[in-house]
């Protein structure tokens, strides 16, 4: 991937992955292995700020666009037994002091659908947290509804284990990619969970996908319009990642003749979703979430609100000594120096945790200069701008500084004493910097994972649509 110097198109192709869990990389470790793997949480070091991440693995139906490891058809009783382990691992990485102790800024319940839980398993599982971490710091507390399952019991749970941020999915409006997607929840069902959690909740957010294969214009302002109809403080609006979507999608997609969306469009799209979301009240606040603002009806709105911040992804997308705790099968963690995934069958996580009292975790080990990347790779693209002083240039590698300092020539990236920021245009080549200023072994990794899932034949992965269009370089070169 490399710079082009053109005055609009400013990289010479697009990457396909819109999001992935940093790093990538990483080498298994040798030293925290079997039944010695949990001892990686005695190296840990205490942070700033800690995140919990809770997975809960069920769902009502299977949505053909979701990567994430959940089932349907599950039984109460599995589903009781899993929340039986799950309280049994808090309590088992609590007994950690540099677990513990570290005060908490943010709790993310995700799945599957946490919200196909009782009322008693949610107060179940959040007093199980409170209990056992310091929670009296935390900013925001997530839980993910699907919008059959809001109800004013579960409602009622969640405010009581203090949840402040309810989230859930529409999607998409329009009926034939809702059929597409397996949504069987209707768009009544849809409304009326929107008006109950707005109501409920300080702030609530709305997720919809844009780019599917053959979504015309007509079917992307529909989808503004009717998110927007929903009357929520916070909407997110996401890239389909082909890359993990269920193969079954793309095989439907085929068999209707519908072609995937190439990179070029899905980038105008993004930029036109921006666009159309700034007229009606929102900006915004990070890569892909938007925020109501008044500020968005001035002369000159900011190209970014400071007025709201997704806290969870301050941990998980680069903040410095910030980092998170995941709970849950294929719950992932991430500390300075080690990533450690949780496995992900239920049934030996449900097991190992209950029959044999263990940690059920796998660990990979990173450099430093990994994390000291973090700000540059990941906050600065995603969230829009990192004071200076994040950038430790000791640790960074030279060609990322370098890389830096041609996403500044190139206008994508303005910089200050102080500030590092994206410029409009960084903001809409947002994806690709998280990729161009990533280390070298990321960016390896991610390379990996791309040509994998291009040699996957059950996916159907974008073209980038950049053919034909003169990208010889632009910018002068005593300029680079």
């Amino acid at each position: 991937m490399r710079l082009t110097g053109h005055p609009t198109i400013k990289f010479d192709t697009f990457s396909p992955i819109y999001n992935w869990i940093y790093p990538v990389g990483g080498v298994p470790s040798k030293r925290f292995v079997g039944s010695a793997a949990a001892d990686v949480f005695r190296e840990v070091r205490g942070s700033q700020s800690r995140a919990l991440y809770v997975h809960i693995p069920f769902c009502d139906t299977i949505c053909s666009f979701c990567p994430f490891v959940r089932a349907a058809r599950h039984k109460d009783e599995e589903v009781s037994l899993y929340v039986d382990a799950l309280i049994r691992e808090i309590e088992l990485k609590a007994k950690f002091p540099s677990l513990a102790e570290t005060p908490i800024g943010a709790v993310f319940f995700g799945g599957g659908t946490p919200s196909v839980l009782s009322p008693e398993q949610i107060r179940k599982i959040g007093e199980a947290l409170r209990s056992h971490f310091d929670l009296s710091t935390c900013r925001e507390f997530s839980f993910e509804f699907e919008v059959k399952t809001v109800t004013d019991e579960r409602i009622d749970a969640a405010r009581d284990i203090g949840v402040s941020h309810a989230r859930f999915g529409a999607q998409t409006f329009v009926p034939a990619f809702r059929d597409y997607f397996q949504l069987s929840a209707s768009v009544e069902t849809v409304r009326r969970a929107a008006a109950l959690l707005r109501t409920a909740f300080p702030h609530s957010s709305c997720d919809v996908l844009y780019g599917m294969h053959g979504q015309t214009d007509d079917d992307l302002q529909f989808d503004i319009d009717q998110a927007c109809s929903l009357d929520l403080p916070n909407l997110d609006f996401y890239p389909l990642n082909n890359l993990v979507t269920q193969p079954k999608l793309s095989k439907d997609f085929a068999k209707d003749g519908r072609h995937p969306t190439s990179g070029l469009t899905k980038h105008y799209m993004g930029i036109f979703v921006r666009e159309m979301l700034r007229e009606r009240g929102y900006l915004p606040h990070n890569g892909h979430g938007f925020f109501r603002t008044d500020l968005a009806s001035t002369a000159l709105p900011p190209i970014l609100t400071d007025e709201y911040s997704f806290v969870y992804h301050e941990h998980t997308l680069g903040y410095p000594d910030y980092d998170l705790l995941g709970f849950g099968v294929n719950a992932v963690s991430s500390f300075n120096g080690y990533s450690v995934s949780n496995i992900g069958s239920k049934s030996d996580y449900v097991s190992a945790l209950l029959d044999e009292a263990r940690l059920p975790v796998i660990i990979a080990e990173h450099v430093a200069e990994v994390d000291a990347c973090r700000p540059l790779a990941l906050a600065l693209p995603y969230h829009g701008e990192i004071p200076t002083k994040w950038v430790n240039t000791e640790l960074v590698p030279d060609d990322v500084l370098q890389r830096l300092d041609w996403a500044i020539v190139h206008g994508l990236v303005s910089k200050t004493p102080t500030t590092l920021a994206l410029t409009e245009d960084g903001l809409a080549w947002y994806t690709n910097l998280m990729f161009y200023l990533s280390p070298a072994s990321e960016r390896a990794a991610l390379a990996n994972v791309l040509r994998g899932a291009v040699h996957d034949s059950r996916r159907a992965v974008e073209v980038s649509g950049l053919e034909g269009i003169d990208l010889r370089w632009q910018v002068p070169l005593a300029k680079l």
